[in-house]
């Protein structure tokens, strides 16, 4: 019955206050994952149990003709066959194309030097977002 009585506590409230500032910013706001990632395996461990492996050794940043590293600690949120995106602790989210992908897996952390990629061509993209909004954009040719 307290479980009841507090949810609908919190929904009353939630109702009555929704054009408030804090409620505003809190319910319509992205969670930035990678920071809520790194609080939660900082108090309780791994968010996911099959997450427990980094993906390479730490790599300097060296030529565009040698794998990529990540550029801040990181988690990997999106996938694809040449296209990979990190949202970073900070919030800010990158989006590279033109990657021959890691061996890394969906939601897996990435630390700040380990291997993002190999280049699959002759150019790639760097895409940096903050909040929905482009803050930078990169192109690189592979073969400078």
């Amino acid at each position: 019955m307290k479980k009841v009585i507090a949810s609908f506590g919190l929904f009353a409230f939630v109702y009555f206050n929704q054009h408030t500032a804090l409620v505003t910013s809190v319910f319509e706001q992205d969670l930035p994952f990678a920071l809520f990632s790194s609080a939660y395996e900082e108090r309780f461990g791994l968010l996911l149990p099959a997450v427990g492996r980094t993906s390479q050794a730490p790599l300097s940043y060296v030529s565009t003709n040698s794998p990529l590293a990540a550029e801040q600690d990181g988690t990997v949120i999106r996938i694809l066959d040449e296209h990979v995106v990190v949202q970073q602790e900070d919030g800010t989210e990158v989006e590279i194309h033109g990657l021959k992908t890691g061996s890394y897996r969906l939601f897996e952390r990435i630390k700040k030097g380990e291997m993002i990629g190999d280049p699959s061509g002759s150019v790639i993209q760097w895409t940096e977002r903050k909040d929905g909004q482009i803050i930078s954009s990169r192109t690189v040719n592979v073969n400078e």
